[in-house]
């Protein structure tokens, strides 16, 4: 059966469905009723620009029927290359001057909006194509404003002009909807997406503006959809408030709302309001508009309870979510109410909602287990009690990774006192054999393992073998491994040394890891500077300063001065502090004096009884900030007291 058409190329009844093609091309090798071999991006291509080419030949379109245009088209859009959309132009452009274009209707304009509007010059196109129809006098429909939207709408800049287009093509009798209203804060929503977390203030003030803008403009036609959109756009662009602000507009119109719009509003609650909000709004959605929350709404709520402390509030929810199942709890509400009943030091609490969980099937996973060792490690629990968590991890079959074995070290030392772990046998060798059941089980050390195993160290007062575990960690490193120690290995060693009192042995954490090839920047050195200060040792201070500066390469910076000046100050050791600032920071590419700076530096000269001098430190501290105006006002002032 090959399809009949009615008149010269006319497409038979099943391809009039689609746009319609020839009788002897969209009908051949094809049962009458069969659906349409949908083409390939190439074949596409290859088929507009060949009936360009006849339209532009001689005899121009009188042989070809507006129905095959309108297919090749629909197939081009359907590509949706920006090669596809040019082969489309081309054809476009062809049947306008050929005439056939004249034939159009709604149908195959459509097609051509939505098949030219790729590429750079594509919202001019679309506008060419929007004003042929207008001229032409063709009603447009629904799908029209669909594809005006996204022709013309590519981001939040393009909301005005689209939103005028979209007014006009009302006026000429389609609808608009909040599908096609929709469209337009997709594309705001697609800016902020592309510019990333380090979007400029300007580019998150055109995407609020233009989202309002969209808002104000389908009052009485917005949906969920709508609703979701907008209050997500406002809360990206940075304006939380205003999103709730939006919603709850919205929800004294009575706009429709769904369990998707109810859990990105209260995600966006959670950002400004209590727990008791989102609770209170929950509710509202169940009995005011019937809507049954889910397993997300609820889960949202447990995270913000676990933000505010509110535990007996997460426990009642989770509680209600065992028994009634209405939402069912998952993973991730386990671990949301663990993390409550951990963070107000509930460890007790924290293993009733775990063994509650596995009782009633709830999945258990890593970060369930995490989240309860860290649990363990904020409260007094003993020792065994983390370590019983993991051995039932692990009998359980259920993953473990680093932070798992991080988490357990921590609970380790932290639930006992440096006494109890110094004193009590093979308590170190524990933790080193928790790190050899990570390694055993394929968890390699992580820059936490090894720092948390610094610090079972440290507490146990054993800091030789904390430096021994250092080198002996970075010495055994291989080079395809990723890094099992970083810059907070040596602060969390360097301070260890430190509270010692040894300022010594952390001088000596720097250099040996200088010679391990790990390396360290300014805050390190800042600290080891700051430690020597605390300990009332400015001299070592000072050492520290310079050897880091000199030897290592690290500064000078703002911070390390200002650690150096803190010592200085207190000692009233104007001299060197005039030496420092005008060896480091006085043209000085990498430190930059601050409003600290030149407190630091004029109280060396005030403690140092040298108040004449300490008031050219000032002067001389604000010139170096830049202060100018600081500096104008500040002389007026001291002229002023001097003639009083």
């Amino acid at each position: 059966g090959r399809g009949r058409g009615r008149g010269r190329g006319r497409g038979g009844k099943a391809d009039r469905d689609r746009g319609g093609r020839s009788g002897s091309e969209g009908s051949r090798g094809r049962r009458r009723g069969a659906p349409a071999r949908r083409m390939d991006a190439d074949e596409a291509i290859e088929r507009a620009l060949a009936l360009a080419t006849t339209l532009g030949g001689d005899g121009g379109g009188d042989d070809v029927d507006m129905r095959l245009v309108g297919q090749l088209l629909a197939d081009c859009k359907d590509a949706r290359t920006e090669a596809a959309s040019e082969a489309a132009w081309s054809l476009y452009q062809a049947a306008v001057v050929a005439g056939t274009a004249a034939e159009f209707n709604i149908r195959q304009y459509n097609f051509a909006l939505g098949a030219v509007q790729r590429g750079a010059a594509g919202e001019e196109r679309v506008r060419t194509v929007w004003d042929a129809l207008v001229a032409a006098a063709v009603p447009p429909n629904a799908v029209t404003l669909s594809q005006l939207a996204h022709g013309l709408c590519k981001g939040a800049k393009d909301v005005p002009s689209t939103l005028a287009a979209l007014r006009e093509c009302a006026s000429r009798g389609a609808a608009v909807d909040a599908y096609v209203l929709n469209i337009l804060l997709n594309a705001c929503l697609r800016e902020l997406l592309n510019a990333g977390p380090d979007a400029s203030s300007d580019v998150k003030a055109v995407v609020k503006e233009s989202a309002l803008a969209v808002w104000e403009a389908g009052k009485g036609i917005h949906n969920e959809r709508t609703l979701t959109s907008t209050i997500k756009v406002l809360a990206d662009a940075g304006d939380a408030v205003g999103a709730v602000r939006t919603f709850r507009a919205a929800w004294e119109d009575e706009t429709p709302l769904d369990v998707d719009a109810l859990a990105t509003a209260l995600r966006i609650f959670a950002v400004t309001e209590p727990a008791a909000v989102l609770i209170g709004v929950m509710n509202m959605a169940q009995e005011q508009r019937g809507l049954e929350p889910n397993t997300m709404c609820a889960n949202i709520v447990l995270a913000a309870c676990s933000k505010d402390g509110e535990f007996s509030t997460a426990l009642t929810l989770w509680r209600h979510m065992l028994e009634r199942r209405t939402p069912p709890p998952d993973k991730a509400s386990l671990a949301s109410v663990i993390l409550a009943c951990g963070r107000a030091g509930r460890v007790d609490l924290a293993l009733d909602a775990f063994e509650e969980g596995k009782n009633k099937g709830v999945e258990c996973d890593t970060v369930t287990v995490n989240v309860l060792l860290e649990a363990c490690a904020k409260s007094d629990a003993p020792p065994g009690e983390a370590l019983g968590i993991l051995m039932d991890a692990i009998e359980s079959r259920i993953p473990v990774d680093a932070l798992t074995i991080a988490s357990l070290l921590t609970a380790y030392y932290s639930s006992q006192t440096p006494t109890n772990l110094a004193n009590t046998p093979g308590a170190l060798d524990q933790a080193f054999a928790i790190v050899e059941l990570g390694r055993f089980m394929s968890v390699e050390p992580t820059p936490r393992v090894t720092n948390a195993l610094l610090r079972v160290c440290i507490a146990a007062g054993d800091l030789p073998r904390a430096s021994r575990t250092f080198e002996e960690t970075v010495a055994t490193q291989r080079d395809d491994q990723p890094p099992a120690v970083d810059e907070r290995s040596i602060r969390v060693l360097m301070d260890g040394y430190a509270a010692a009192g040894d300022l010594a042995g952390a001088a000596r954490v720097l250099r040996d890891a200088e010679c391990l090839g790990v390396e360290f920047g300014d805050g390190t050195a800042a600290a080891l500077i700051r430690a020597c200060i605390d300990a009332g040792d400015v001299e070592s201070a000072m050492r520290a300063y310079e050897s880091c500066v000199n030897h290592r390469g690290v500064g000078p910076t703002t911070r390390m001065v200002n650690a150096l000046l803190v010592g200085l100050a207190r000692s009233g050791s104007w001299r060197e502090a005039i030496r420092l600032v005008s060896d480091d920071v006085i043209g000085s590419e990498t430190c930059e004096a601050d409003d600290e700076t030149v407190r630091l530096f004029s109280s060396a000269f005030e403690i140092g009884g040298e108040e004449e001098q300490a008031e050219v430190a000032k002067q001389m501290g604000m010139w170096l900030t830049g202060s100018d105006d600081a500096l104008i006002a500040h002389l007026l002032e001291r002229d002023s007291d001097e003639e009083s």
